[in-house]
């Protein structure tokens, strides 16, 4: 039985094209929140909008960077709530992953700790507007 892994260099946040680092750990959410119309005519079932009222996308990465502008640039845009443009692998198996990619907002970074020189941290991104997912080309 052969063991499939992934590379952690190519687990990456990608900020307007641009590689800005690696990350350890990743994993996302995706939601879509529906809207209940439920009336007494019901017979007491529940009843929910066909399309979502809200659609949003939330990641989670945590990483190890040496790189002081990095840390940096994270930590103000958590501050001024900037945009980022976010491409992110979704598979660990494939040799190809699909990908999510959009526009998000930082919803924190926070630094965890320190090795060998380097800053530990993690980060949340919240979407800010559609997301897509690109499927692995098989």
């Amino acid at each position: 039985m052969a063991t499939t892994g992934f590379n952690g260099r190519k687990l990456t946040i990608d900020w307007d094209s641009t590689t800005l680092t690696g990350v350890r750990s990743r994993g996302w959410t995706g939601t879509a929140d529906h809207v209940d119309i439920t009336t007494d005519d019901d017979s007491g079932w529940r009843k929910l909008l066909a399309e979502p009222g809200l659609r949003s996308v939330e990641v989670t990465v945590a990483g190890i960077s040496s790189d002081e502008v990095l840390i940096a640039e994270f930590t103000q845009a958590s501050f001024d709530d900037e945009t980022l443009d976010i491409d992110l692998p979704t598979g660990v198996g494939a040799a190809t992953p699909g990908k999510l990619s959009g526009t998000f907002r930082m919803a924190n970074f926070a630094q965890t700790g320190e090795h060998d020189g380097s800053v530990e941290f993690t980060a949340t991104f919240m979407s800010d507007g559609a997301v897509s997912y690109t499927a692995t080309v098989a």
